[in-house]
């Protein structure tokens, strides 16, 4: 019986408003890093609001395989 293997792997991205709508500051492999750096935006940049999101990557060929 063949293992499943997963088609996608979720990426954390931590987005800031700085006027002009929001856009990704910087993209995480785990929920863990991602919280922590949108703990990081908020302390330092206190007069943006920052977010954290999910969002679901296809894999490419060469990871699939593995």
């Amino acid at each position: 019986m063949a293992k499943y293997v997963r088609k996608t792997h979720d990426e954390w991205h931590t987005q800031g408003d700085y006027g002009c709508g929001w856009e990704t500051v910087t993209i995480d492999e785990t929920y863990a890093e991602g919280k922590q750096m949108l703990k990081d935006y908020r302390e330092n940049e206190p007069q943006y609001p920052h977010r954290l999101i999910k969002r679901r990557v296809r894999n490419d060929e060469r990871r699939c395989e593995k």
